[in-house]
Order: C-alpha cells, then structure tokens, then sequence
C-alpha cells in the first residue's frame, strides 16, 4: 500500500474512533440528563397506563367481538361479500 494511503486510512480510522466516542459520551450525559429530569420515570409510567389500558378496554372488546362472532356466524346463502366480489372481478 502506498504511503499516503497508510496515512489517509489511518487519519480516517482515527476521526471515525473519535466520532464514535463523542456520540458514546453524548448518549451517557444525556441518560443522566434525563434520570435527572424524570424523563425515564413519565415513560415508565406511560408505558404502565397503556399497557393497563389495554388490558382493560381493548382485550375484554375484542373477546366480546369473538363472543358475537361465534353466536352470528356468516351463512353463505346470504351471499358473499363486497370485497369478495370485487377481487373475483379482478378490480382489488
């Protein structure tokens, strides 16, 4: 290898280590900036009353819609669906 390709590659090497600390130091100081500010704890807390409000509204619905799914099922002499018509078509 050439001289200055040696020195080129290893001038990049060094600024790609040096950037990529700089982004590793960055990323650290702002973790404890946001520790400090409770940033962590409001996303923690977020995260818990979605996860509650999940499990509180939308799997009782969904297990209701199943209910009333099971109950009413489809007959296929009421014939079939417009979406179902449209891809036999060739039009979805």
């Amino acid at each position: 290898m050439h001289p200055f390709s040696i020195l080129t590659l290893a001038i990049f090497v060094a600024g790609y280590i040096t950037a990529r600390w700089d982004l590793v130091t960055r990323l650290y100081e702002l973790t404890i900036f946001a520790w400090d500010k409770g940033v962590i704890v409001r996303a923690a807390q977020g995260f818990a009353a979605l996860s509650l409000a999940f499990l509180l509204i939308f799997i009782p619905v969904q297990h209701l819609a199943q209910v009333e799914a099971d109950l009413h099922p489809r007959s296929p002499s009421l014939g079939i669906s417009a979406r179902e018509q449209l891809r036999r078509r060739g039009s979805f």
